[in-house]
């Protein structure tokens, strides 16, 4: 809850993002930013100037209905850093996380709350979608995943940083101003995951970017896996992409905490397993009788018991879109225009449902030369597929015998070339 109303005293209660009391391991975001600001002293400063930025942007912006505002893209590039197999999840779970944060932060999630639940009113649509890469930082095309051996079995809480270095047995992150970078690994106690804050790109832009543990990642596979079993359903990441879109614990990280946010119930501290509501109905904090919003993203529940983030939270991720991670609104890094640079050709193809079970149609905005094919390619390069198309609009296509992964759809049509991606999911 955003209680503070006058500027000097945002200045002041801007600093204390890192904990002030005991802390859950289950996510350590907290913990590692408390390590940034001693390593970066000017980093105070920066997260002062970012908090007043983003109060006026949200006091600037605050009368713009979901339908003014923007659907964002965001391109995710996810590290898989294993060293025993079971580490290296497959594409399929991958794909599953990524369906579950488009889910969340479009309020698509199945499990949101009934129209008839006291916090219901206070729900939001972040207008925020999240797009597997196409193109890596070198503009070659790219399945969006990387998978690294590497020879560190587990990161420990003191190496959590060399999981973003290649040199350190992880993964160089890629451009954090181009790209979510979302890493997959194994980390030893119990922590679920943790993430970067917009105000650390400038300091530390290498570590830009959300680490979850393999066990706590996506919907299938090693999800649940060992004494995880409430992690199962993909809302660490969840959690974590809302650090690094500038969210904060509901809590505020101490005691009656403040997370800057103004729809959020006053929280005494996290809360964690699935309790039933109302939980700490008329709290010392100042909660009314429906208690805390227990069931926030932002919040330490289990996976099953997540079900919002607020208005104010996704007001909060929009500006922190626009005003500090906003080269990500002109990232190219989720089309492939074409293999032959033909960036100037308003040929545009585009597939629908994607990702899909084989059978999908294209679209195609504008008439083709009679000798025009449409080839489907695996992520090896290898053609699969290849069809004549002499027409535009909507054309159907049947590949259901083709096996789960990631294909292109190439378009040729005299000397241009288009790319589209396709993710077969079954």
């Amino acid at each position: 809850m955003y209680k503070i109303l006058q500027l000097g005293l945002i200045i002041v209660t801007s600093v204390t993002y890192f904990p002030l009391g005991a802390q859950s391991s289950k996510c350590v975001t907290m913990e590692i930013h408390k390590k940034r600001m001693l390593e970066h002293p000017d980093l105070k400063d920066q997260m002062i100037k970012n908090e007043l930025a983003t109060q006026q942007w949200l006091a600037a912006h605050s009368a713009l209905s979901r339908t003014e505002k923007q659907i964002i893209k965001i391109p995710v590039v996810f590290h898989i850093i294993w060293h025993d197999s079971i580490e290296n999840v497959s594409d399929r779970q991958v794909y599953s996380q990524l369906d579950v944060l488009n889910a969340d932060y479009r309020l698509m999630n199945k499990d949101s709350l009934p129209v008839q639940h006291p916090f219901h009113k206070f729900i939001g649509d972040a207008g925020i979608e999240f797009c597997l890469a196409t193109i890596d930082p070198n503009g070659n095309p790219t399945s969006g995943i990387t998978r690294t051996y590497t020879s560190v079995t587990s990161w420990l809480e003191n190496s959590l940083k060399d999981i973003k270095s290649t040199a350190k047995g992880g993964h160089d992150n890629w451009l954090p101003t181009q790209y979510l970078n979302i890493y997959v690994v194994n980390m030893q106690g119990e922590t679920l995951g943790f993430a970067s804050f917009p105000d650390e790109l400038v300091m530390a832009p290498e570590q830009d970017g959300v680490v979850i543990r393999y066990e706590a990642f996506g919907t299938i596979g090693t999800a649940g896996a060992k004494n995880f079993e409430t992690a199962n359903k993909g809302r660490t990441a969840t959690h974590e992409v809302g650090h690094w879109l500038n969210l904060i614990h509901i809590w505020g990280d101490q005691i009656c905490g403040d997370d800057k946010v103004a729809d959020t119930a006053p929280a005494v501290d996290e809360n964690k397993f699935c309790p039933v509501f109302p939980q700490r109905p008329n709290n010392k904090c100042g909660s009314d009788a429906n208690g805390e919003m227990y069931m926030n993203y932002m919040d330490y529940v289990e996976d099953s018991c997540m079900a919002m983030f607020t208005a104010g939270q996704t007001a909060r991720m929009n500006a922190a879109i626009n005003m500090f991670r906003s080269s990500l609104l002109n990232s190219k890094a989720c089309t492939i225009t074409s293999l032959h640079e033909d960036n100037k050709s308003s040929l545009v193809i585009s597939v629908f449902p994607n990702p899909n079970s084989g059978i999908f149609t294209c679209s195609i905005n504008q008439t083709l030369s009679s000798n025009s094919a449409l080839s489907l390619y695996n992520s090896l390069g290898i053609e699969m597929k290849k069809q004549q198309v002499i027409a535009y609009g909507d054309i159907k296509f049947n590949f259901a015998e083709m096996p789960s992964g990631i294909y292109y759809l190439m378009l040729k049509d005299k000397s241009k070339s288009i790319i589209q991606k396709v993710i077969v999911n079954k």
